[in-house]
């Protein structure tokens, strides 16, 4: 039986270190919205909406554009659509729950719009993503809207692991709402 030399457990301890440091990122990388938009764009249809202004912000969430560092948002093009795409920096992380709630608020709002005709758009707003990454919340309502989702954290340095990693927190994987985003469940 060959014996186990302790510079050969030390490089391999050295390597697990390294891929663990590897994998640890959680935080996103600070960028300016418009690399986050230039991304879903080049990457993503957007079906179904128009680039949205500070009135239509207010008038959708009762947020007002002054209040946080920048923000993205493409509107429903028609009454009957409800794919949308928020994305807001926020000033101070501490800023994310009124966010959150306008989002989850929003959701409500269009559910009682389309209750009892839109079952499409119902169904939609069932799978709608609502999520905060550091200074970024994320809202995304649409057929492909765990695409963007996808593409706004791959552009922010966030790893998407379809499961938590043993170390981390089932509630890093999650939507705002409490749901999970994956399921160990067969």
């Amino acid at each position: 039986m060959k014996k186990i030399l302790p510079l050969e457990v030390l490089f391999v301890l050295l390597l697990a270190g390294v891929m663990a440091l590897l994998l640890w990122k959680k935080e996103p990388d600070d960028l300016p919205l418009t690399d986050l938009e230039q991304a879903v764009l080049s990457s993503c249809t957007l079906t179904g909406m128009e680039k949205a202004g500070d009135m239509r912000l207010k008038r959708a969430f009762g947020l007002n554009a002054a209040d946080y560092d920048s923000y993205i948002y493409y509107a429903p093009d028609n009454t009957m659509s409800v794919n949308e795409l928020l994305v807001v920096k926020l000033p101070d992380e501490a800023r994310a729950d009124e966010v959150l709630a306008a989002a989850e608020a929003r959701i409500e709002t269009q559910k009682k719009n389309f209750d009892g005709y839109g079952t499409d758009q119902t169904a939609l707003l069932q799978d709608a993503r609502v999520l905060q990454e550091g200074p970024y919340v994320i809202f995304a309502v649409g057929q492909d809207a765990g695409r963007w989702v996808d593409v706004i954290r791959e552009k922010l340095g966030i790893r998407a692991f379809p499961f938590p990693l043993p170390w981390e927190d089932a509630a890093t994987i999650s939507d705002a709402r409490g749901g999970a985003l994956w399921s160990s469940a067969a």
